[in-house]
């Protein structure tokens, strides 16, 4: 990762910023497509480390009360996502893609729009928890005109339920010190953690459809 995508440069440069700074980052990593890129975890879980004064004593973020990051982290999550919602709806609306919409493709957003009307709700909940994932599932579930009522619901489930766990996983465990030394590693195992329901319902899924199959060749 380049020196300054890290989350450590981020905050000690921004200084008096570094809460306005990061919250622009969590809103341009869903709310814009060109933001997979950037830090998410890493930067919210040190975000919680800083206000424990667990890592950048220095920082001017270390007097911030945790409450305080979470409730930003949340709402600019939140506002990302809805705007990356709302320019996939327009994006499907629009001449530039409609002839990728309607033609070859058309089949291939059907079942997207099948997936989203029958996953959705869990989907956009945990997509919040999945780098890159984040990034694109808003503009994708826009794309297929998934219901905005049922999308604002999840969005706010998702937003909150992230900008509460991370900053305050770091906030709690930054405290250890194996952990403060690993935050990346530290991240990728709060996403597993955070997914793994989802994977064991997809195997469960994939094991049942496999059984008539196996049945019907015998």
């Amino acid at each position: 990762m380049p020196q300054f995508l890290s989350p450590e440069f981020i905050i000690g440069a921004a200084g008096p910023w570094a809460l306005v700074v990061s919250a622009l980052i969590v809103f341009a990593e869903s709310g814009l497509l060109i933001g997979f890129f950037l830090p998410g975890d890493s930067l919210v879980f040190l975000l919680g480390m800083v206000s424990a004064a667990m890592a950048l004593p220095g920082s001017p973020l270390a007097s911030t009360p945790l409450w305080i990051i979470c409730l930003v982290v949340g709402v600019c999550a939140f506002i990302g996502d809805q705007v990356g919602y709302e320019l996939g709806k327009f994006g499907g609306d629009s001449r530039l893609l409609h002839s990728w919409t309607t033609g070859r493709n058309a089949e291939r957003l059907a079942r997207a729009r099948a997936f989203f009307d029958h996953y959705g709700y869990k989907a956009i909940i945990l997509a919040r928890f999945v780098p890159i994932l984040r990034t694109f599932v808003p503009f994708a579930v826009g794309l297929t005109h998934y219901s905005h009522r049922k999308f604002i619901s999840a969005n706010l489930v998702g937003a909150l339920a992230w900008g509460i766990v991370v900053p305050v996983a770091g906030h709690q465990l930054g405290r250890v010190s194996i952990i403060a030394d690993n935050i990346d590693a530290t991240c990728i195992i709060i996403v597993f953690i955070s997914v793994l329901p989802l994977i064991v319902k997809g195997v469960r899924s994939w094991l049942a459809s496999r059984k008539p199959q196996a049945a019907h060749a015998d």
